[in-house]
Protein backbone atom coordinates (compact mmCIF):
# COMPACT_ATOMS: atom_id res chain seq x y z
CA UNK A 1 0.00 0.00 0.00
CA UNK A 2 1.46 3.39 -1.03
CA UNK A 3 1.92 5.70 1.97
CA UNK A 4 0.31 9.13 1.81
CA UNK A 5 2.44 11.84 0.26
CA UNK A 6 3.96 14.39 2.59
CA UNK A 7 5.46 17.82 2.25
CA UNK A 8 7.49 20.09 4.46
CA UNK A 9 5.62 23.12 5.76
CA UNK A 10 7.72 25.37 7.93
CA UNK A 11 9.93 23.26 10.18
CA UNK A 12 7.78 20.19 10.42
CA UNK A 13 6.46 17.42 8.24
CA UNK A 14 2.73 17.52 7.50
CA UNK A 15 0.58 14.83 5.92
CA UNK A 16 -0.88 15.95 2.60
CA UNK A 17 -4.61 15.27 2.28
CA UNK A 18 -6.09 16.13 -1.16
CA UNK A 19 -9.59 16.48 0.31
CA UNK A 20 -8.40 18.95 2.94
CA UNK A 21 -6.50 20.85 0.26
CA UNK A 22 -9.67 21.06 -1.84
CA UNK A 23 -11.61 22.40 1.14
CA UNK A 24 -8.95 25.06 1.74
CA UNK A 25 -9.05 26.08 -1.91
CA UNK A 26 -12.84 26.38 -1.75
CA UNK A 27 -12.63 28.47 1.41
CA UNK A 28 -10.18 30.81 -0.32
CA UNK A 29 -12.71 31.57 -3.07
CA UNK A 30 -14.95 34.62 -2.88
CA UNK A 31 -18.63 34.10 -1.89
CA UNK A 32 -19.54 34.79 -5.50
CA UNK A 33 -17.34 31.96 -6.76
CA UNK A 34 -18.80 29.61 -4.14
CA UNK A 35 -22.41 30.48 -5.04
CA UNK A 36 -24.43 27.62 -6.52
CA UNK A 37 -25.60 27.91 -10.09
CA UNK A 38 -29.05 27.20 -11.50
CA UNK A 39 -30.42 24.31 -13.50
CA UNK A 40 -30.86 24.84 -17.24
CA UNK A 41 -34.70 25.00 -17.10
CA UNK A 42 -34.48 27.75 -14.47
CA UNK A 43 -32.01 29.73 -16.56
CA UNK A 44 -34.22 29.39 -19.64
CA UNK A 45 -37.30 30.48 -17.66
CA UNK A 46 -35.47 33.52 -16.35
CA UNK A 47 -34.21 34.54 -19.79
CA UNK A 48 -37.71 34.16 -21.22
CA UNK A 49 -39.02 36.23 -18.34
CA UNK A 50 -36.50 39.03 -18.83
CA UNK A 51 -36.95 39.44 -22.58
CA UNK A 52 -40.62 38.46 -22.60
CA UNK A 53 -41.37 41.06 -19.94
CA UNK A 54 -39.53 43.78 -21.85
CA UNK A 55 -41.30 42.84 -25.09
CA UNK A 56 -44.74 42.74 -23.43
CA UNK A 57 -44.21 46.10 -21.75
CA UNK A 58 -43.12 47.74 -25.01
CA UNK A 59 -46.13 46.24 -26.77
CA UNK A 60 -48.49 47.67 -24.15
CA UNK A 61 -46.81 51.08 -24.31
CA UNK A 62 -47.13 51.40 -28.09
CA UNK A 63 -50.53 49.73 -28.46
CA UNK A 64 -52.24 52.22 -26.12
CA UNK A 65 -53.75 55.36 -27.74
CA UNK A 66 -51.03 57.84 -28.67
CA UNK A 67 -52.96 60.83 -27.31
CA UNK A 68 -52.55 59.51 -23.76
CA UNK A 69 -49.77 60.96 -21.61
CA UNK A 70 -46.41 59.24 -21.67
CA UNK A 71 -46.71 58.94 -17.88
CA UNK A 72 -49.96 56.98 -18.11
CA UNK A 73 -48.70 54.62 -20.81
CA UNK A 74 -45.40 54.17 -18.99
CA UNK A 75 -47.26 53.20 -15.82
CA UNK A 76 -49.22 50.54 -17.70
CA UNK A 77 -46.04 49.23 -19.35
CA UNK A 78 -44.20 49.15 -16.02
CA UNK A 79 -47.06 47.22 -14.42
CA UNK A 80 -46.84 44.60 -17.18
CA UNK A 81 -43.04 44.40 -16.92
CA UNK A 82 -43.14 43.95 -13.15
CA UNK A 83 -45.97 41.41 -13.41
CA UNK A 84 -44.03 39.23 -15.88
CA UNK A 85 -40.81 39.48 -13.92
CA UNK A 86 -42.60 38.65 -10.69
CA UNK A 87 -44.38 35.67 -12.24
CA UNK A 88 -41.26 34.23 -13.86
CA UNK A 89 -38.85 35.36 -11.12
CA UNK A 90 -36.64 36.69 -13.91
CA UNK A 91 -34.72 38.53 -11.22
CA UNK A 92 -35.31 38.19 -7.45
CA UNK A 93 -38.85 39.30 -6.56
CA UNK A 94 -37.71 42.02 -4.10
CA UNK A 95 -35.34 43.40 -6.77
CA UNK A 96 -38.22 43.78 -9.22
CA UNK A 97 -40.05 45.78 -6.55
CA UNK A 98 -37.31 48.45 -6.81
CA UNK A 99 -38.07 49.27 -10.47
CA UNK A 100 -40.46 52.20 -9.73
CA UNK A 101 -37.55 54.03 -8.07
CA UNK A 102 -35.69 53.93 -11.38
CA UNK A 103 -38.28 53.98 -14.16
CA UNK A 104 -40.57 56.85 -13.18
CA UNK A 105 -38.01 59.48 -12.08
CA UNK A 106 -35.92 58.86 -15.21
CA UNK A 107 -38.48 58.30 -17.97
CA UNK A 108 -41.55 60.43 -17.11
CA UNK A 109 -41.37 63.88 -18.81
CA UNK A 110 -41.15 66.75 -16.32
CA UNK A 111 -43.90 68.77 -18.01
CA UNK A 112 -46.45 66.02 -17.30
CA UNK A 113 -45.82 66.00 -13.56
CA UNK A 114 -45.60 69.70 -12.69
CA UNK A 115 -48.08 70.57 -9.94
CA UNK A 116 -48.50 73.80 -8.02
CA UNK A 117 -49.57 74.63 -4.50
CA UNK A 118 -50.03 77.80 -2.45
CA UNK A 119 -47.68 78.48 0.47
CA UNK A 120 -47.79 81.77 2.42
CA UNK A 121 -49.92 83.31 -0.31
CA UNK A 122 -47.46 82.40 -3.07
CA UNK A 123 -47.80 79.82 -5.81
CA UNK A 124 -44.95 77.32 -5.65
CA UNK A 125 -44.24 74.03 -7.36
CA UNK A 126 -45.29 70.99 -5.34
CA UNK A 127 -43.04 67.92 -5.16
CA UNK A 128 -43.41 65.85 -8.30
CA UNK A 129 -45.21 62.51 -7.84
CA UNK A 130 -42.31 60.86 -9.68
CA UNK A 131 -39.48 62.30 -7.60
CA UNK A 132 -37.35 59.63 -5.97
CA UNK A 133 -38.11 60.92 -2.48
CA UNK A 134 -41.87 60.85 -3.12
CA UNK A 135 -41.81 57.34 -4.60
CA UNK A 136 -39.37 56.22 -1.91
CA UNK A 137 -41.88 57.19 0.78
CA UNK A 138 -43.98 54.20 -0.32
CA UNK A 139 -41.25 51.89 0.94
CA UNK A 140 -41.72 53.35 4.44
CA UNK A 141 -45.52 53.30 4.46
CA UNK A 142 -47.13 52.76 7.86
CA UNK A 143 -48.68 49.47 6.75
CA UNK A 144 -45.15 48.09 6.30
CA UNK A 145 -44.47 48.83 9.96
CA UNK A 146 -47.66 47.00 10.96
CA UNK A 147 -46.39 43.91 9.16
CA UNK A 148 -42.90 44.36 10.60
CA UNK A 149 -44.21 44.62 14.16
CA UNK A 150 -46.51 41.65 13.68
CA UNK A 151 -43.69 39.54 12.34
CA UNK A 152 -41.44 40.47 15.26
CA UNK A 153 -44.20 39.33 17.62
CA UNK A 154 -44.37 36.06 15.68
CA UNK A 155 -40.59 35.63 15.90
CA UNK A 156 -40.79 36.11 19.67
CA UNK A 157 -43.51 33.44 19.90
CA UNK A 158 -41.27 31.04 17.98
CA UNK A 159 -38.21 31.98 20.05
CA UNK A 160 -39.95 30.86 23.27
CA UNK A 161 -41.99 27.95 21.80
CA UNK A 162 -45.29 29.66 22.61
CA UNK A 163 -46.69 28.79 19.19
CA UNK A 164 -45.93 25.09 19.75
CA UNK A 165 -47.62 25.08 23.17
CA UNK A 166 -50.75 26.71 21.72
CA UNK A 167 -50.87 24.08 18.97
CA UNK A 168 -50.40 21.12 21.33
CA UNK A 169 -52.99 22.39 23.83
CA UNK A 170 -55.50 22.70 20.99
CA UNK A 171 -54.76 19.16 19.81
CA UNK A 172 -55.06 17.75 23.34
CA UNK A 173 -58.55 19.23 23.60
CA UNK A 174 -59.73 17.55 20.37
CA UNK A 175 -59.40 13.88 21.38
CA UNK A 176 -58.14 10.93 19.31
CA UNK A 177 -60.83 10.51 16.65
CA UNK A 178 -59.22 11.04 13.22
CA UNK A 179 -61.71 13.66 12.04
CA UNK A 180 -61.52 15.47 15.40
CA UNK A 181 -57.73 15.33 15.39
CA UNK A 182 -57.60 16.80 11.89
CA UNK A 183 -59.97 19.53 13.08
CA UNK A 184 -57.61 20.21 15.97
CA UNK A 185 -54.63 20.53 13.65
CA UNK A 186 -56.60 22.88 11.39
CA UNK A 187 -57.86 25.05 14.26
CA UNK A 188 -54.37 25.39 15.75
CA UNK A 189 -52.80 26.07 12.36
CA UNK A 190 -55.51 28.54 11.35
CA UNK A 191 -55.33 30.50 14.60
CA UNK A 192 -51.54 30.71 14.57
CA UNK A 193 -51.42 31.79 10.92
CA UNK A 194 -53.55 34.83 11.81
CA UNK A 195 -50.50 36.15 13.69
CA UNK A 196 -47.51 34.11 12.52
CA UNK A 197 -46.59 33.74 8.84
CA UNK A 198 -48.44 30.84 7.23
CA UNK A 199 -45.09 29.39 6.15
CA UNK A 200 -43.69 29.34 9.69
CA UNK A 201 -46.96 27.90 10.99
CA UNK A 202 -46.96 25.07 8.47
CA UNK A 203 -43.28 24.31 9.19
CA UNK A 204 -44.04 24.12 12.92
CA UNK A 205 -47.19 21.98 12.60
CA UNK A 206 -45.79 19.52 10.06
CA UNK A 207 -43.47 17.58 12.44
CA UNK A 208 -46.32 17.19 14.93
CA UNK A 209 -48.50 15.82 12.14
CA UNK A 210 -45.75 13.46 11.01
CA UNK A 211 -45.44 12.12 14.57
CA UNK A 212 -49.14 11.28 14.52
CA UNK A 213 -48.80 9.52 11.16
CA UNK A 214 -45.86 7.45 12.41
CA UNK A 215 -47.91 6.54 15.49
CA UNK A 216 -50.81 5.38 13.32
CA UNK A 217 -48.48 3.30 11.15
CA UNK A 218 -46.99 1.56 14.19
CA UNK A 219 -50.45 0.85 15.60
CA UNK A 220 -51.69 -0.62 12.32
CA UNK A 221 -48.50 -2.71 12.07
CA UNK A 222 -49.08 -4.09 15.58
CA UNK A 223 -45.96 -2.40 16.98
CA UNK A 224 -45.49 -0.59 20.29
CA UNK A 225 -47.20 2.80 19.79
CA UNK A 226 -45.03 4.51 22.40
CA UNK A 227 -41.72 3.22 21.08
CA UNK A 228 -38.95 5.76 20.70
CA UNK A 229 -38.46 7.36 17.30
CA UNK A 230 -36.03 5.22 15.27
CA UNK A 231 -32.68 6.48 14.08
CA UNK A 232 -31.01 3.55 12.26
CA UNK A 233 -30.76 3.08 8.49
CA UNK A 234 -33.45 0.42 8.73
CA UNK A 235 -35.66 2.94 10.47
CA UNK A 236 -35.06 5.48 7.70
CA UNK A 237 -36.19 2.87 5.20
CA UNK A 238 -39.15 2.25 7.50
CA UNK A 239 -40.03 5.93 7.33
CA UNK A 240 -39.96 5.85 3.52
CA UNK A 241 -42.33 2.88 3.61
CA UNK A 242 -44.63 4.77 5.96
CA UNK A 243 -44.65 7.73 3.57
CA UNK A 244 -45.77 5.49 0.73
CA UNK A 245 -48.41 3.98 3.00
CA UNK A 246 -49.56 7.43 4.11
CA UNK A 247 -50.00 8.54 0.50
CA UNK A 248 -52.37 5.61 0.08
CA UNK A 249 -54.01 6.48 3.40
CA UNK A 250 -56.87 8.95 3.38
CA UNK A 251 -56.06 9.92 6.96
CA UNK A 252 -52.45 10.82 6.11
CA UNK A 253 -53.48 12.80 3.05
CA UNK A 254 -56.28 14.62 4.86
CA UNK A 255 -54.00 15.52 7.76
CA UNK A 256 -51.20 16.94 5.61
CA UNK A 257 -53.58 18.86 3.34
CA UNK A 258 -55.55 20.07 6.35
CA UNK A 259 -52.41 21.67 7.79
CA UNK A 260 -51.45 23.28 4.46
CA UNK A 261 -54.93 24.58 3.66
CA UNK A 262 -55.60 25.84 7.21
CA UNK A 263 -52.36 27.85 7.12
CA UNK A 264 -53.64 29.80 4.12
CA UNK A 265 -57.27 30.03 5.26
CA UNK A 266 -56.45 31.23 8.77
CA UNK A 267 -54.19 33.99 7.46
CA UNK A 268 -57.21 35.69 5.86
CA UNK A 269 -58.49 36.72 9.29
CA UNK A 270 -56.14 39.61 10.10
CA UNK A 271 -54.30 42.43 8.37
CA UNK A 272 -50.91 40.89 9.23
CA UNK A 273 -51.92 37.30 8.46
CA UNK A 274 -51.00 37.39 4.78
CA UNK A 275 -49.22 40.01 2.63
CA UNK A 276 -52.14 40.63 0.19
CA UNK A 277 -54.29 41.79 3.13
CA UNK A 278 -51.53 44.12 4.28
CA UNK A 279 -51.05 45.52 0.78
CA UNK A 280 -54.79 46.12 0.34
CA UNK A 281 -54.97 48.17 3.55
CA UNK A 282 -51.99 50.29 2.53
CA UNK A 283 -53.29 50.83 -1.00
CA UNK A 284 -56.82 51.80 0.05
CA UNK A 285 -55.50 54.27 2.62
CA UNK A 286 -53.01 55.89 0.23
CA UNK A 287 -55.06 56.06 -2.95
CA UNK A 288 -58.71 56.12 -1.87
CA UNK A 289 -58.58 57.57 1.65
CA UNK A 290 -60.30 54.45 2.99
CA UNK A 291 -58.58 53.58 6.25
CA UNK A 292 -59.14 49.98 7.35
CA UNK A 293 -58.31 49.27 10.97
CA UNK A 294 -57.49 45.90 12.50
CA UNK A 295 -60.93 45.32 13.99
CA UNK A 296 -62.79 46.23 10.81
CA UNK A 297 -60.79 43.77 8.76
CA UNK A 298 -61.33 41.01 11.30
CA UNK A 299 -65.10 41.51 10.92
CA UNK A 300 -64.65 40.61 7.24
CA UNK A 301 -61.70 38.22 7.29
CA UNK A 302 -62.66 36.00 10.22
CA UNK A 303 -66.08 35.03 8.77
CA UNK A 304 -64.32 34.05 5.54
CA UNK A 305 -61.77 32.02 7.53
CA UNK A 306 -64.39 30.27 9.67
CA UNK A 307 -66.66 29.34 6.76
CA UNK A 308 -63.75 28.18 4.60
CA UNK A 309 -62.25 26.21 7.50
CA UNK A 310 -65.52 24.37 8.16
CA UNK A 311 -66.02 23.60 4.47
CA UNK A 312 -62.39 22.52 4.07
CA UNK A 313 -62.58 20.19 7.07
CA UNK A 314 -65.85 18.64 5.87
CA UNK A 315 -64.55 18.26 2.32
CA UNK A 316 -61.28 16.51 3.17
CA UNK A 317 -62.56 14.34 6.04
CA UNK A 318 -66.09 13.44 4.88
CA UNK A 319 -66.04 13.62 1.08
CA UNK A 320 -62.68 13.47 -0.72
CA UNK A 321 -60.31 11.80 1.79
CA UNK A 322 -62.55 10.14 4.36
CA UNK A 323 -60.25 8.48 6.99
CA UNK A 324 -60.38 4.69 6.96
CA UNK A 325 -59.78 4.37 10.73
CA UNK A 326 -62.24 5.27 13.49
CA UNK A 327 -59.86 5.88 16.39
CA UNK A 328 -56.16 6.42 17.10
CA UNK A 329 -55.17 4.53 20.26
CA UNK A 330 -52.29 6.33 21.89
CA UNK A 331 -52.93 9.58 20.04
CA UNK A 332 -53.78 11.50 23.20
CA UNK A 333 -50.71 10.07 24.95
CA UNK A 334 -48.48 11.22 22.09
CA UNK A 335 -49.77 14.79 22.33
CA UNK A 336 -49.36 14.73 26.12
CA UNK A 337 -45.80 13.48 25.79
CA UNK A 338 -45.00 16.31 23.37
CA UNK A 339 -46.46 18.79 25.84
CA UNK A 340 -44.42 17.22 28.63
CA UNK A 341 -41.25 17.81 26.60
CA UNK A 342 -42.02 21.55 26.67
CA UNK A 343 -42.20 21.48 30.47
CA UNK A 344 -43.78 24.25 32.49
CA UNK A 345 -44.33 27.60 30.83
CA UNK A 346 -41.16 29.65 31.23
CA UNK A 347 -41.11 33.29 32.30
CA UNK A 348 -40.10 34.31 28.79
CA UNK A 349 -42.94 32.34 27.23
CA UNK A 350 -45.45 33.81 29.69
CA UNK A 351 -44.31 37.36 29.04
CA UNK A 352 -44.56 36.89 25.26
CA UNK A 353 -48.07 35.49 25.76
CA UNK A 354 -49.09 38.58 27.76
CA UNK A 355 -47.63 40.88 25.10
CA UNK A 356 -49.43 38.90 22.39
CA UNK A 357 -52.74 39.38 24.25
CA UNK A 358 -51.96 43.08 24.72
CA UNK A 359 -51.25 43.49 20.99
CA UNK A 360 -54.39 41.68 19.86
CA UNK A 361 -56.61 43.61 22.29
CA UNK A 362 -55.02 46.94 21.34
CA UNK A 363 -55.46 46.36 17.62
CA UNK A 364 -59.11 45.43 18.09
CA UNK A 365 -60.37 47.58 20.97
CA UNK A 366 -58.55 50.93 20.66
CA UNK A 367 -60.33 51.81 17.36
CA UNK A 368 -63.62 50.41 18.71
CA UNK A 369 -63.22 52.46 21.90
CA UNK A 370 -62.59 55.60 19.88
CA UNK A 371 -65.73 54.99 17.81
CA UNK A 372 -67.74 54.43 20.99
CA UNK A 373 -66.50 57.70 22.52
CA UNK A 374 -67.45 59.52 19.31
CA UNK A 375 -70.94 57.98 19.48
CA UNK A 376 -71.23 59.17 23.11
CA UNK A 377 -70.07 62.64 21.94
CA UNK A 378 -67.10 62.47 24.28
CA UNK A 379 -64.85 63.04 21.25
CA UNK A 380 -65.21 65.10 18.09
CA UNK A 381 -66.54 63.32 15.00
CA UNK A 382 -63.18 63.59 13.23
CA UNK A 383 -61.21 62.28 16.22
CA UNK A 384 -58.61 59.59 15.53
CA UNK A 385 -57.37 56.88 17.92
CA UNK A 386 -54.52 58.17 20.09
CA UNK A 387 -52.31 55.49 18.52
CA UNK A 388 -52.84 53.79 15.16
CA UNK A 389 -52.19 50.18 14.18
CA UNK A 390 -48.62 50.90 13.05
CA UNK A 391 -47.88 52.66 16.34
CA UNK A 392 -49.21 49.67 18.27
CA UNK A 393 -47.05 47.31 16.22
CA UNK A 394 -43.91 49.33 16.88
CA UNK A 395 -44.73 49.71 20.59
CA UNK A 396 -45.11 45.94 20.87
CA UNK A 397 -41.80 45.39 19.04
CA UNK A 398 -40.08 47.85 21.39
CA UNK A 399 -41.48 46.00 24.41
CA UNK A 400 -40.09 42.72 23.10
CA UNK A 401 -36.62 44.23 22.79
CA UNK A 402 -36.84 45.98 26.18
CA UNK A 403 -38.29 43.38 28.53
CA UNK A 404 -35.96 40.76 30.03
CA UNK A 405 -36.91 37.11 29.69
CA UNK A 406 -36.50 36.51 33.43
CA UNK A 407 -36.79 33.10 35.04
CA UNK A 408 -33.87 30.74 34.59
CA UNK A 409 -32.44 32.49 31.53
CA UNK A 410 -29.02 34.14 31.59
CA UNK A 411 -28.70 37.76 32.62
CA UNK A 412 -29.38 40.28 29.88
CA UNK A 413 -31.47 37.93 27.69
CA UNK A 414 -34.45 39.80 26.25
CA UNK A 415 -37.71 38.47 24.87
CA UNK A 416 -36.40 39.28 21.39
CA UNK A 417 -32.90 40.16 20.21
CA UNK A 418 -31.62 41.40 16.89
CA UNK A 419 -30.09 38.03 16.03
CA UNK A 420 -33.63 36.62 15.97
CA UNK A 421 -35.20 39.74 14.44
CA UNK A 422 -32.97 39.67 11.35
CA UNK A 423 -34.86 36.53 10.29
CA UNK A 424 -37.74 38.83 9.42
CA UNK A 425 -38.51 38.52 5.66
CA UNK A 426 -37.10 41.87 4.58
CA UNK A 427 -37.72 41.01 0.93
CA UNK A 428 -41.47 41.00 1.59
CA UNK A 429 -41.22 44.54 2.98
CA UNK A 430 -39.52 45.67 -0.23
CA UNK A 431 -42.24 43.91 -2.20
CA UNK A 432 -44.88 45.84 -0.25
CA UNK A 433 -43.06 49.09 -0.94
CA UNK A 434 -42.72 48.39 -4.65
CA UNK A 435 -46.38 47.47 -4.91
CA UNK A 436 -47.47 50.64 -3.11
CA UNK A 437 -45.12 52.74 -5.26
CA UNK A 438 -46.55 51.24 -8.45
CA UNK A 439 -50.16 51.54 -7.28
CA UNK A 440 -49.49 55.19 -6.39
CA UNK A 441 -48.54 55.82 -10.01
CA UNK A 442 -51.82 54.20 -11.12
CA UNK A 443 -53.69 57.04 -9.45
CA UNK A 444 -51.25 59.91 -10.03
CA UNK A 445 -50.80 59.22 -13.75
CA UNK A 446 -54.53 58.83 -14.39
CA UNK A 447 -54.26 55.14 -15.34
CA UNK A 448 -56.89 54.10 -12.78
CA UNK A 449 -59.35 56.67 -14.15
CA UNK A 450 -58.61 55.60 -17.73
CA UNK A 451 -59.16 51.93 -16.89
CA UNK A 452 -62.43 52.89 -15.21
CA UNK A 453 -63.58 54.74 -18.31
CA UNK A 454 -62.86 51.69 -20.46
CA UNK A 455 -65.02 49.62 -18.14
CA UNK A 456 -68.04 51.92 -18.12
CA UNK A 457 -69.73 49.54 -20.54
CA UNK A 458 -69.81 46.99 -17.73
CA UNK A 459 -71.98 49.30 -15.63
CA UNK A 460 -75.06 47.22 -16.43
CA UNK A 461 -73.47 43.95 -15.33
CA UNK A 462 -74.58 42.87 -11.83
CA UNK A 463 -71.89 43.64 -9.27
CA UNK A 464 -71.86 40.10 -7.89
CA UNK A 465 -70.92 38.78 -11.34
CA UNK A 466 -68.02 41.24 -11.58
CA UNK A 467 -66.83 40.16 -8.13
CA UNK A 468 -67.12 36.45 -8.94
CA UNK A 469 -65.26 36.81 -12.26
CA UNK A 470 -62.48 38.87 -10.65
CA UNK A 471 -62.10 36.36 -7.80
CA UNK A 472 -62.09 33.39 -10.19
CA UNK A 473 -59.43 34.95 -12.43
CA UNK A 474 -57.09 35.95 -9.61
CA UNK A 475 -57.62 32.70 -7.73
CA UNK A 476 -56.43 30.51 -10.59
CA UNK A 477 -53.67 32.94 -11.60
CA UNK A 478 -52.19 32.86 -8.10
CA UNK A 479 -51.87 29.08 -8.39
CA UNK A 480 -48.80 29.78 -10.52
CA UNK A 481 -47.53 33.10 -9.15
CA UNK A 482 -46.65 34.80 -5.87
CA UNK A 483 -49.82 35.79 -4.03
CA UNK A 484 -48.29 39.12 -2.99
CA UNK A 485 -47.17 39.96 -6.52
CA UNK A 486 -50.60 39.02 -7.87
CA UNK A 487 -52.35 41.28 -5.35
CA UNK A 488 -49.91 44.10 -6.02
CA UNK A 489 -50.79 44.14 -9.71
CA UNK A 490 -54.50 43.35 -9.66
CA UNK A 491 -55.80 45.22 -6.58
CA UNK A 492 -55.25 48.63 -8.28
CA UNK A 493 -56.71 47.31 -11.54
CA UNK A 494 -59.78 45.99 -9.72
CA UNK A 495 -60.22 49.33 -7.96
CA UNK A 496 -60.11 51.16 -11.30
CA UNK A 497 -62.65 48.79 -12.84
CA UNK A 498 -64.94 49.25 -9.83
CA UNK A 499 -64.88 53.02 -10.12
CA UNK A 500 -65.56 52.78 -13.84
CA UNK A 501 -68.70 50.75 -13.18
CA UNK A 502 -69.94 53.15 -10.51
CA UNK A 503 -69.27 51.12 -7.34
CA UNK A 504 -66.87 51.70 -4.47
CA UNK A 505 -63.29 50.61 -5.15
CA UNK A 506 -63.23 48.32 -2.11
CA UNK A 507 -66.09 46.21 -3.49
CA UNK A 508 -63.74 44.69 -6.08
CA UNK A 509 -60.35 45.33 -4.50
CA UNK A 510 -61.01 43.44 -1.25
CA UNK A 511 -62.24 40.22 -2.93
CA UNK A 512 -59.18 40.27 -5.21
CA UNK A 513 -56.87 40.54 -2.18
CA UNK A 514 -58.67 37.66 -0.43
CA UNK A 515 -58.58 35.51 -3.56
CA UNK A 516 -54.82 36.01 -3.94
CA UNK A 517 -54.26 33.89 -0.80
CA UNK A 518 -56.79 31.15 -1.64
CA UNK A 519 -54.62 28.88 -3.76
CA UNK A 520 -55.03 25.21 -2.91
CA UNK A 521 -54.33 23.17 -6.05
CA UNK A 522 -50.58 23.20 -6.70
CA UNK A 523 -47.41 23.01 -4.59
CA UNK A 524 -46.01 26.15 -6.25
CA UNK A 525 -49.09 28.19 -5.36
CA UNK A 526 -48.16 28.96 -1.76
CA UNK A 527 -45.41 27.89 0.69
CA UNK A 528 -47.73 25.77 2.92
CA UNK A 529 -48.73 23.72 -0.14
CA UNK A 530 -45.08 23.26 -1.06
CA UNK A 531 -44.24 22.21 2.52
CA UNK A 532 -47.00 19.59 2.55
CA UNK A 533 -45.92 18.26 -0.85
CA UNK A 534 -42.25 18.34 0.12
CA UNK A 535 -42.96 16.13 3.12
CA UNK A 536 -43.46 13.22 0.73
CA UNK A 537 -46.86 12.36 2.18
CA UNK A 538 -48.99 14.08 -0.50
CA UNK A 539 -48.92 13.73 -4.28
CA UNK A 540 -49.71 16.52 -6.73
CA UNK A 541 -52.74 14.54 -7.88
CA UNK A 542 -54.11 14.39 -4.35
CA UNK A 543 -53.53 18.12 -3.88
CA UNK A 544 -55.31 18.94 -7.12
CA UNK A 545 -58.18 16.61 -6.20
CA UNK A 546 -58.86 18.43 -2.94
CA UNK A 547 -57.73 21.88 -4.02
CA UNK A 548 -59.90 22.17 -7.11
CA UNK A 549 -63.07 21.86 -5.03
CA UNK A 550 -61.76 24.36 -2.49
CA UNK A 551 -60.89 26.85 -5.23
CA UNK A 552 -64.41 26.68 -6.63
CA UNK A 553 -65.96 26.99 -3.16
CA UNK A 554 -63.66 29.96 -2.41
CA UNK A 555 -65.19 31.89 -5.31
CA UNK A 556 -68.67 31.46 -3.84
CA UNK A 557 -67.65 32.23 -0.23
CA UNK A 558 -65.58 35.33 -1.05
CA UNK A 559 -68.27 36.67 -3.38
CA UNK A 560 -71.01 36.13 -0.79
CA UNK A 561 -69.04 37.75 2.05
CA UNK A 562 -68.01 40.65 -0.19
CA UNK A 563 -71.61 41.37 -1.18
CA UNK A 564 -72.89 41.20 2.40
CA UNK A 565 -70.49 41.60 5.35
CA UNK A 566 -67.95 43.76 3.48
CA UNK A 567 -70.68 46.13 2.29
CA UNK A 568 -72.13 46.35 5.81
CA UNK A 569 -68.83 46.90 7.66
CA UNK A 570 -67.62 49.68 5.35
CA UNK A 571 -71.04 51.06 4.35
CA UNK A 572 -70.27 50.63 0.65
CA UNK A 573 -72.49 51.50 -2.28
CA UNK A 574 -73.22 48.94 -4.99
Amino acid sequence: MTPPRSRVTGAHLQQYDPKEQSKREQAALSPGHRAEGFEKPTLIRRLIGIFGGLAASLLVYFIMPGDLDVWLRLTAATAVLMAVWWMTEAIPIPATALLPLVIFPVLVPDEETVTETIEDGEIVEAPSPVDVDVIGASYGNNIIFIFMGGFMLALAMQRWNLHRRIALLTLRAMGSKPASLIAGFMIATGFLSMWVSNTATAVMMLPIGLSVLMLVRRILAGEDPVAAEPESEEDEEDEEVSKKEAIKSNFGTALMLGIAYAASIGSLGTIIGTPPNTFLVGYMGNEHDIHINFGQWMLVGIPVSIVMMLICWFLITKVVFRPEIDDIPGGAELIKSELAKLGRMSQGELRVLLIFILAACSWVFIPLGTDLLIELEALDEDAEPFIDDAGIAMAIAALLFLLPAGGDTKKGVRLLDWEAAVKLPWGILLLFGGGLALSGQFGASGLSDWLGEQMEALGGVPVWILVAVAVLGVLFLTEMTSNTATATIFVPVAAGVAMGTGVDALVLAAPVALAATCAFMLPVATPPNAIAYGSGYVTIGQMVKGGLWLNIISVAVITLVSMTILVWVFDLSL
